[in-house]
């Protein structure tokens, strides 16, 4: 006998109880030594239409009592209650209220006044669903009552999208054990912690049907929109990186408190761990997320780095195995507002698992393929904005990434493509718009220099090419963009730091007075720009989110200075990691100092004179300094 086509109601009932399960324990509220119940809560769960029971699984032993209830909360906050209608060793059963709709639901058990919060779970209540040919991966997105059509769903591969009843059906290989949805605009996921559930597990072989539900809830305002940007985070526990951190997420949640009321969202930039560290200091994507759930009310769509595949594993495809299963898939694209959001994965891992941590920066075909697919479902007057890692294009302009040539074709049917990568612990922008519809905004890390700048100077965390540590303000009005980048602990007005070279005198024997002569041959080698310091009145402003379309100018009693872009390297840096990393073990440092291509320099007429310094972005924002000289150099003087 072949699969019955119309699945019946007990099968969509055993599905959603194989389906990935979040066991959650009794533990918060008020305790009580006799009211220990455990129990599993299935992520997402379809009934039949005219279903009377919901059934759970019982853990431990410790069942709830006949004369308990459960209650569910919806969205809106209100409360309704279930007898409980059945109870075995291994399950019970509890009612299906009456006007109980498909929703999201906190779960709670209620014994007398006390209850107690169990658990998240979302709730379908579906029609049979008819599946055609040898389609084998089905389902129905809904948002409370209403059935959505035209939601577009993938495995990774293939794309289909949903009817007029919700339904989305396709076969597939299940070859990347996922099904996910584009999230449509106008609408939002739920959220585990901070990361939005719009994909789901797929268990069973590709011989086996295998449905995955979704349900949605409005989010009617999104046209205007802010997408807080997240480079390199590289939690490992080590270098007190998870304190530093604490600071950060403190950071943005005073930023979400202080922006109440508009449509915010976040993205990372990859490399939120350390794939060296998993084992070693047992800090993986659990603790990772443990940690960043710190952060409140903020859905945060995550981007796949080098460190976060798996390299004791081999190859491209088992190095992501466990990405894909804690965190989500290594790309997907969503739709907030009138913005199409792409998230891919450009690095292509040629290890062997023998310690080698080899890899290409290249977005493979596979995803290519994927990426024809779901754009072909997308407007052309949309603008678009890629997620990834690795840069598209160096800080020098040349492009980085393999498959670069086919990745622009598929994008350049759009108005106006934004790339949003990270991966050089540096900031620059490459601005392309005029002749190729393309910018990129390559973003500092929120680690900085790893953390390690923050550690040696107590929270002064800045990357080599002295841009503070920080993140993106990525504004949305409609189609149009604006942006901001915000230094941790600092305000977004802060857009440079200027230096007065007449205080600055990079000599080893000041900065590195416990190298040996090999350390001190180091330090100069990276100190060069500033080793005779000088005394010829100059002075460097260093605009950490400079693109051509900035402008610097610096007034002297009244009059303009001559100002020019140069290449330096940012002395700040040099004291507050270079210099101390040499000072310690006389070798090369592991993330030296760089040259900054975003400083700029003017030469004043006396050391003693006031300079106005003002900084003018894109989009006619003005930031400001009148730097009083002479100035002096040290760490304390730069601290917030």
């Amino acid at each position: 006998m072949g699969f019955c086509k119309n699945i019946s109601r007990c099968l969509f009932f055993a599905a959603a109880l194989v389906a990935a399960l979040s066991i959650i324990s009794c533990s918060g509220g008020e305790k009580s030594d006799n009211f220990d119940i455990q129990f599993e809560i299935p992520e997402s769960l379809t009934l039949p239409s005219d279903a009377s029971e919901i059934q759970f699984r019982i853990q431990f032993g410790k069942s709830p009592e006949s004369s308990d209830l459960i209650a569910f909360e919806d969205e809106g906050g209100v409360f309704n209650t279930s007898a409980i209608t059945r109870i075995s060793a291994r399950y019970f059963s509890c009612e299906v209220y009456d006007g109980m709709t498909s929703g999201i639901y906190n779960v709670y058990v209620q014994r007398g006044a006390v209850r107690k919060k169990m658990g998240r779970m979302s709730v379908v209540f579906a029609d049979d669903v008819e599946l055609d040919g040898d389609n084998n991966v089905y389902g129905v997105v809904t948002c409370g009552d209403k059935k959505l059509k035209g939601v577009v769903v993938s495995d990774g591969v293939e794309t289909a999208v949903t009817d007029e009843n919700g339904i989305y059906q396709f076969k597939s290989e299940k070859r990347l054990g996922y099904v996910f949805i584009s999230v449509p605009s106008g609408y939002e996921v739920s959220s585990d912690g901070v990361l939005p559930k719009f994909h789901a597990q797929l268990t069973l072989s590709s011989s086996m049907p295998e449905r995955a539900d979704f349900v949605l809830k409005e989010a009617p305002d999104q046209t205007d929109h802010t997408m807080l940007v997240f480079g390199d985070i590289h939690l490992a526990a080590r270098n007190n990186d998870r304190n530093q951190f604490r600071e950060f997420t403190d950071d943005v949640n005073d930023w979400l408190s202080a922006n109440k009321g508009k449509s915010i969202y976040g993205m990372t930039l990859g490399d939120m761990t350390w794939d060296l560290y998993w084992v070693t200091n047992k800090y993986a994507f659990e603790e990772y997320l443990a940690d960043a759930n710190a952060i409140q009310g903020l859905q945060i769509f995550h981007t796949i780095g080098n460190h976060d595949h798996e390299m004791s594993m081999a190859g491209d495809f088992d190095t992501v195995t466990k990405y894909r299963k804690e965190i989500a898939p290594t790309y997907y694209s969503f739709n907030i507002g009138e913005i199409h959001y792409v998230v891919l994965d450009d690095i292509e891992c040629t290890n062997s698992g023998a310690g080698d941590r080899t890899y290409n920066n290249k977005v493979v075909n596979e995803q290519l393929d994927w990426l024809e697919k779901d754009l072909s479902y997308v407007s052309k007057d949309t603008p678009v904005v890629v997620a990834m890692h690795a840069p598209l294009y160096s800080d020098l302009g040349f492009l980085s990434v393999g498959n670069s040539s086919r990745l622009k074709e598929l994008l350049e049917p759009f108005p106006e493509v934004h790339f949003m990568t990270g991966h050089t612990h540096k900031m620059y922008n490459t601005d392309k718009l005029s002749e190729e519809k393309i910018y990129e905004h390559n973003s500092a890390a929120v680690c900085a220099t790893w953390w390690w700048t923050g550690k040696y100077n107590n929270g002064m965390n800045i990357c080599q090419d002295g841009t503070p540590g920080g993140y993106r303000i990525f504004d949305v009005d409609g189609k149009s963009f604006s942006w901001v980048y915000k230094p941790t602990g600092a305000s977004e007005k802060i857009q440079f730091r200027t230096y007065d070279a007449n205080s600055i005198t990079m000599s080893a024997n000041a900065w590195v007075p416990d190298a040996n002569d090999e350390g001190k041959k180091i330090f100069e080698k990276y100190a060069k720009d500033w080793k005779n310091g000088s005394n010829e009145n100059y002075v460097y402003i260093n605009v950490w989110d400079y693109d051509p379309s900035w402008t610097v100018t610096v007034t002297e009693n009244g009059s303009n200075l001559e100002v020019e872009k140069v290449s330096v390297a940012d002395p700040l840096h040099l004291i507050a990691y270079t210099s101390i990393s040499i000072n310690g073990n006389s070798k090369e440092p592991t993330f030296p100092t760089s040259q900054t291509r975003h400083m700029f320099r003017c030469q004043a007429s006396s050391p003693n004179s006031t300079l106005s310094v003002k900084v003018t972005d894109r989009f006619g924002n003005v930031y400001e300094e009148v730097m009083a000289r002479p100035k002096d150099f040290d760490l304390e003087t730069y601290r917030y």
